[in-house]
Order: C-alpha cells, then structure tokens, then sequence
C-alpha cells in the first residue's frame, strides 16, 4: 500500500491539531483530498472509513458530537494504518557501533556556557579573548562546546579559527580525529585543511592511511598538508620522492620538507639533487630552519665550493642578482646551522669582501658579518677590524663580537685607543660615522624598549599598555669599563649618559640637566622619562628631580606636553608633597587626554595628604 496519501492527511491531522478542531469544517485542504479516500474506498474498507472520518469533519451532519472527538477518531485510525505499513528492523547485518570517545563531561552551568556560545556563534570584535580565557579556565572540557569548537574551523575571523585548529580540538585527545575524519572533505577548502591538522597532530599513526590518500588525492591545500605527517614515514618516501617532481611547486616544497624532517639519506639525496639543479630556491625555502646535521653539512660543503668558484667581482646589477640568486637559497636553508665548516665559509666571504661586496646589494656580505658576530671566535676579531676598516658600518658586528669575547678594559682600548689612530687617516667623516654606528651598538646591548601595564588607577579600573626604556642594572654596570661614561658625555649621547650614569657624577648630572630643559619638542615625550631616570642614577635628590618635573610642565616655550604620562612619571607626580596642589592645579588647564586625568588624581592624592 502507497503511503503517500496516508502521510498528506497525517500532516493535515497535525495541522488541526495546532489550529483547532472547530477549523476543520469546509477546511478546503481535507476536502481536496476526500475525493481521492472515497475512490480508494470503494476497493478498500480501511481507506473508506478514513473518507468517512474526513467527510464528517468537513461536513457535520451532528452538530451535537463535539469536532475534537472526531479528529481524534480519525487520527487514531490514521495512526494504527500508519503503524502497520511502518518497518521497524534495520537494513543490513548487525555489528559493533563506532565509536570516537571523548574525554569530556558537561559540569558548566549554562550560565558559564552563555557567553563562549555567542562567541562561537556569531561575528564581531572581542570574541577571540573571550574564546581564549575561557579554554585556560578549562571550559572546554564541557562536551557541549565540543560541536561549537569543531563549527569555529570555519570562523570569518581567522585567528579563532586557527586557534580551533591549533589548542581548542587537540585538547580532546586522540578520539577527537575519528570526529573530524567523519567529516573530512578532500576536496574542501581551509576549513577541511584545519580538520587535517588536527586529525594528523591528535590522531598519531593511527590515521596514517588517511593522510596517505588525502596526500594523493585530496585538493592542493590538502595534499601539501597531509605531507607535513608523513615524515620519517617508510612507506611513504617513495610517493614523497615522487612528489618531489610534480610540476605544481607548492607540492614540491611540502615533499622537500617532509623529506628534510624525515632524516633519510635517499631524502638528503634528493635535496642535494634539487640543490645541484634548477630547483635550489623552492628546496631552500622548504627545508629552511630544519636541516639535519649531515645535510647541512653537505649544503655546507657545496656552499663553499659555490662561493670558490666566484674569481671576479659582478660587473653590474644583473651579474650581482644573478649570483644571488645562486647563493641565497644556502643562506636560508642553513639559517639555523652552527658549525665551523659554515663559519669558515663566512670567513673567506669577509677576507674577500671587495669581491662579494655588491652580490645581493651587499645582502650575503651582511649575512657573513652577522654570522661571525654570533659564532666567532678569536680569530675573527682581526678580520670584522679589517671588514671595519672597509666600511665603517660593520663596526657594529666588530664590537659585538669584541665585547662577547674581550674584557672590559681590553674592549675600551680596542675601540676608543689604538684603532681610532688608525681611522685618523680616513678623514672626520668617516670617524663622526663611525662613533654613531657605535653608539648604536652600545644602546642595543645596554637598552631595551618593552611593553608594560599599568594599572589605570585615575580612571577606578583597567590596564593601560606603553613601552618603556629599561635601564641595566648596576650588575650589568659592572661588565662595562667606567671609562666609557666620559667617552658618551664627549659625543653627547642623552640616552647612553642616562644609561652609564652613576652616583657621584658631578659632570654627567650637570650633562642631563641642562638638556633635560633645553629638549627639542618632537623629542620631549620620549627623552623626559629617560632623562630624569639618568639624574636619579646620577644620586640627585627626589625633590630636586620632583622640582625639575614641575618646572618642566610649568615651562610657556617648547612646553612638554605627552597624551599620558607613563609609568615611571606617573610615580614621580604620585610622590609630589601636599605643597604642590596649588601648582598641579594651575596646570590642568594646559594639558587633555589621559595626562589630564592623571594630573587630576594626583591633585586629589595631593589635597587628601594635606
């Protein structure tokens, strides 16, 4: 028996159900279909007692029997017709459930829930934070984030997603790849890329035979990423070696650098072979940073070679790019080697640098300098002095190398003694060059800018973030000749003077003084705090340094006048005497923004002390 017609009047029933029984009569639908119950009717008694229902619904004749008694009369024999046409039993031969367990539970009140829901749920800022907080706090161990965190893959907003992929999903451990597997399209796109990663990064060799095919068959972007699992795999260096000849060079790159990982010697074969060949630069940029110890060394060795081959300085521009290019992908493949073969081979490009001066604008001798900055030895000391001599600029490798190596005293004789003869023959400009090229080097090992919070306390609550100089310690202090202090006051350098200034430094305060009030105005909002940090070190008082401050604000020309006031000035003004109220009071006129604000919740502090 067709069912069709018996589920068009069941959907009819349910309607009446909702509407009402009293909209059943003339109800144009069941009156459509009371045609064809009759005509069924004649050859069958169940479809003419069904028509019957209908029409009684449809056309009372009794007023006096109640319509919800008669839908309930036709909906229970509907029912019971539908029952027996209905199949129970399942298709096909029982066998065991699959199952991916997950190791969670559902402890979060709803409440808890609310939030990280919306956030998972729909658009707009301050969603990733809200996501990130609430999986430290271990809310995602709660199973019904589950379904929302495998949604988050596909998230507008990249980071969310990224971060599904990279902490959310892994945290469910290894059953979480047999949920995404279920689910994985080959040929999608970076949703089903972030399924891959998660399935490769928690399913563990399990899942082996599916990144096999999804590097085989599956879309580009899943082919390359199936690939980064199959490392050190045995089974599958054949395919990558095949792989690593497709003419698509994103393939080639992701089986260049599964073979890398992989540490096997046909792999390193192969690299070479690309290294020897016209694919050097897609074989460099994909094992870049991962070589293992004996393909940088064999890299090492044909670097070397490749640079014993150049005997004449490139005549111009094209020549100079062109060996570049030959050169450069050993740069970035052996990036993070360290071994005295690739020290040695940096070593004969600095005693040559009149020949490799112009390969890549100078880039490969950079590259050779920096290297022996970090890795040098003794040895190098003489050969970064010549490469100084040559052009002054790679003083500052020279001098780092010199200090990590040389004692203090030793350090300050070497750059500020006898070399300086030797540059007297290079004329003033090169030596003024030169000196600026060394105070940078010195501010580099000496000072560093970070980020801070500060706690908003003139506006109740909140963090503000702003960067700051951070002086060295007087342990750091002591790893430095004393000497240099006077060498910094000579070519006036405010930061370094601030820096190296110590107790009892009649010179260096007078020094910060008068250029703390004689500051240019585009320098004033980053050297006030450097300045005053430098008098304090100097062992001026704080209330001549709290007086120095005022002054500073109270200035009519080349005023000092910052948005906020940051950490280290905001403390000095919080350590203002109750006496200067008057005088921070008739400053809040001049200043706005957040400084403004400070400055009122120092005058508050101020009249409570008094």
């Amino acid at each position: 028996m067709s069912t069709t017609l018996l589920q068009e009047l069941h959907q009819e029933t349910r309607r009446l159900y909702i509407a009402g029984s009293d909209l059943a009569a003339g109800d144009f639908r069941l009156k459509r279909l009371l045609p064809q119950f009759r005509q069924l009717g004649e050859r069958s008694a169940v479809f003419k007692r069904l028509g019957e229902g209908i029409a009684a619904l449809v056309e009372p004749a009794d007023a006096a029997e109640p319509s919800a008694v008669k839908l309930q009369e036709l909906a229970l024999l509907l029912e019971s017709v539908l029952y027996t046409q209905g199949a129970t039993a399942p298709d096909g031969e029982p066998g065991p459930i699959a199952a991916n367990p997950v190791n969670a539970g559902t402890t979060l009140s709803y409440r808890r829930l609310a939030p990280i829901r919306e956030a998972l749920t729909t658009t707009g800022g301050g969603r990733y934070e809200i996501v990130v907080e609430a999986f430290k706090e271990g809310a995602f161990q709660d199973l019904r984030l589950l379904p929302l965190a495998i949604r988050a893959l596909d998230d507008p907003y990249s980071e969310i997603a990224d971060y599904a992929a990279a902490t959310l999903l892994p945290s469910y451990g290894p059953g979480i790849a047999g949920l995404l597997a279920a689910q994985l399209d080959l040929q999608g796109g970076k949703s089903e890329v972030r399924k891959l990663k998660v399935i490769g990064a928690a399913g563990g060799s399990g899942w082996k035979e599916l990144l096999f095919t999804a590097a085989k068959e599956g879309k580009e972007a899943i082919r390359t990423t199936a690939m980064e699992f199959l490392a050190g795999d045995a089974e599958a260096l054949p395919h990558l070696l095949e792989w690593s000849r497709e003419s698509r060079s994103s393939i080639r790159k992701a089986a260049y650098a599964a073979l890398a990982a992989g540490g096997s010697q046909e792999g390193e074969d192969r690299i070479m072979e690309a290294f020897g060949g016209k694919d050097r630069e897609a074989a460099a940029e994909a094992v870049a940073g991962m070589v293992s110890t004996a393909l940088a060394d064999r890299l090492t060795t044909l670097f070397h070679q490749e640079l014993l081959k150049v005997e004449i300085t490139p005549k111009d521009a094209k020549e100079s790019e062109k060996l570049w290019s030959k050169l450069q992908p050993f740069i970035i493949a052996l990036r993070a080697s360290d071994s005295p073969e690739l020290l040695e081979a940096y070593r004969y490009v600095l005693r040559n640098f009149q020949l490799f001066a112009p390969v890549g604008s100078s880039s490969l001798v950079n590259r050779a300098a920096g290297y022996v900055e970090e890795n040098g030895t003794f040895e190098d000391l003489p050969i970064l002095q010549e490469l100084e001599l040559q052009h002054v600029v790679y003083a500052h490798q020279h001098f780092h190398l010199a200090r990590r190596l040389l004692a203090p005293a030793e350090l300050y004789q070497r750059f500020t003694g006898s070399q300086l003869d030797v540059l007297k023959s290079l004329g003033s400009k090169k030596k003024v060059h030169r000196e600026q090229v060394l105070l940078g080097a010195i501010e580099v090992l000496v000072l560093r800018r970070e980020w801070t919070q500060v706690e908003r306390i003139w506006e109740g609550s909140g963090l503000q973030h702003s960067a700051e100089y951070i002086m060295p310690s007087e342990e750091e202090l002591g790893t430095w000749d004393p000497r240099w202090l006077d060498w910094l006051l000579a070519r006036g350098s405010l930061k370094l003077v601030s820096a190296f200034a110590r107790p009892g430094q009649p010179k260096a305060q007078h020094f910060l003084l008068q250029h703390l009030n004689s500051l240019e105005q585009r320098d004033r909002n980053e050297m006030v705090p450097i300045l005053l940090q430098g008098l304090e070190r100097t062992g001026m008082p704080l209330d001549e340094r709290l007086e120095q401050l005022v002054l500073l604000l109270e200035q009519e020309k080349k005023y000092y006048r910052p948005y906020d006031f940051d950490r280290y000035l905001f403390g000095m003004l919080l350590e203002l005497p109750a006496s200067y109220a008057g005088r921070i009071e008739a400053l809040l006129p001049r200043y706005q923004y957040d400084a403004r604000k400070q400055l009122e919740y120092v005058l508050q502090q101020l009249k409570a002390k008094s």
